[in-house]
């Protein structure tokens, strides 16, 4: 499947959840401890937006940036979600070698993982919204292949700067998407 497939149906997703936030919402407690909805968001889109900018090869905010969930939504998430996803469209789309090196936050690495990696973070961060808004959110058979390929490299490594809890356990009927976000310390519903 084409890496950019599962990007824009991860990106439709966090785009629909925004679009249904009010006011009240972002101050909402979120599944990310310490962030609220807006903390939240203001992360997610920071990471379309640093993982662009190593597709693009234009400004994206820096790692500590990335992760200090600082208010970037200002008084129109909508329209920031939209613009940042939009760039990431256009950026991810000029790529026509995926083994090509690009420079991300998280240091040089192929095309192929560094899209997978900002897709997965879509993924998590979009089931973390759908959470904190009382939301269902399941992921398609390739959403969720994509991130279970991606989350069982990517999460490990990062576990031990306490960026993923530990894996919460699931019996054999959690769906793939429950699997998924287990997998990333999350309680699934």
């Amino acid at each position: 499947m084409n890496p950019l497939d599962v990007l824009r149906s991860a990106d439709r997703r966090l785009v629909d959840l925004v679009t249904t936030l009010d006011a009240t919402d972002l101050g909402l407690p979120s599944p990310c401890t310490g962030w609220d909805v807006r903390s939240l968001v203001s992360h997610t889109i920071a990471s379309i937006d640093a993982f662009a900018a190593a597709a693009d090869g234009g400004d994206g905010p820096s790692e500590e940036e990335l992760f200090s969930g600082a208010d970037i939504l200002g008084s129109d998430p909508v329209a920031v979600a939209r613009r940042s996803i939009e760039r990431s469209q256009r950026a991810w789309a000029t790529i026509t070698d995926w083994q090509q090196p690009v420079t991300t936050v998280l240091g040089a690495m192929p095309a192929a993982q560094a899209v997978g990696i900002v897709t997965y973070s879509t993924l998590i961060h979009s089931w973390d919204l759908a959470v904190a808004i009382h939301r269902a959110v399941e992921f398609d058979d390739a959403e969720a292949a994509l991130a279970e390929n991606v989350g069982s490299a990517l999460v490990p490594a990062l576990r031990p700067q306490e960026l993923f809890g530990p894996a919460v356990h699931t019996d054999g009927t959690a769906t793939p998407t429950q699997r998924v976000v287990a997998f990333a310390g999350r309680h699934p519903l």
